[in-house]
């Protein structure tokens, strides 16, 4: 979790190409206030796409029910990892040229 360092408007301007540096470089954030409260949060592209991502994922009703869905399947057992399949299956993962894989139970029974 990235924790946002507090600085002021005039403290940032005199020090802005050192604020982007630690942006670009350590992943900081910075919250920018201008007489005591905050106006703007300088952060690192990456990690604006991903807030941004995780927006759009909590506003798309159906995707986030597929997500909780999904997440409960995992938690109950239903769903296993690769590893764990394949061990079960007696499979060594070097034998595999695939990536991850993901194995409902119930298709198992059938």
């Amino acid at each position: 979790m990235n924790i946002s360092n507090t600085i002021s408007a005039s403290k940032a301007r005199n020090n802005f190409y050192t604020l982007i540096e630690e942006v670009a470089n350590k992943l900081k954030r910075f919250t920018i206030t201008k007489r005591g409260q905050a106006q703007v949060v300088m952060m690192h592209p990456d990690e604006v796409a991903s807030w941004e991502e995780t927006m759009d994922i909590l506003s798309d009703k159906k995707l986030l029910t597929d997500i909780l869905k999904s997440e409960a399947e995992r938690k109950s057992g239903r769903i296993v990892s690769e590893t764990k399949l394949l061990k079960e299956l007696g499979i060594a993962p070097k034998d595999l040229k695939i990536g991850k894989v993901f194995y409902k139970r119930s298709l198992q029974q059938h």
